[in-house]
């Protein structure tokens, strides 16, 4: 497998990261799990919300959590937020949905936001911004690679 834009981000930020090949192609944190052989939270989902029509924001959350909408308006001081697209989603980021990394989009304009849950982790598992690969690194390190992220509660029990 060759490098991916997301394996070129994290070494441009000089952030170990370890590439698990997955045995078949994955688009749920569930999935992803069940093929490592890891819990579903380390397998966390980077996930695009919109807040105005052409103004989305990045919320990486751990896998066995569902991603508070409300959580997050009320941290960008919004009153109303919804998921992006798939088509917007693809077109912000450059990812398929279900491939949806934490790093290398397209725009480099995202407003960033982790749940404070991903920093409990033992270990984050990523995207490598294709369905049949996934990186390895410490949540840390993950907060290092999306810079100027907004730590906080934005989850809530899956």
């Amino acid at each position: 497998m060759g490098k991916t834009i997301v394996m070129r981000a994290l070494e441009a930020k000089g952030i170990p990261y370890t590439l698990h090949q997955h045995a078949r192609k994955q688009h749920t944190a569930a999935g992803v799990a069940e093929d490592l052989d890891v819990p579903v939270a380390w397998v966390v989902k980077a996930m695009i919300v919109q807040r105005s029509k052409r103004d989305f924001a990045l919320v990486v959350v751990p896998g066995d959590r569902q991603l508070s909408l409300k959580k997050v308006a009320e941290a960008l001081g919004e009153k109303n937020i919804a998921m992006a697209s798939e088509r917007d989603v693809q077109r912000v980021t450059g990812f398929q949905i279900g491939a949806v990394s934490v790093v290398g989009f397209r725009r480099k304009d995202l407003v960033a936001f982790v749940d404070q849950g991903v920093l409990a982790l033992e270990q984050a598992l990523i995207s490598s911004g294709r369905p049949d690969a996934g990186l390895a690194l410490a949540p840390q390190d993950l907060l290092r690679a999306i810079e100027g992220a907004q730590v906080g509660d934005f989850a809530t029990s899956a």
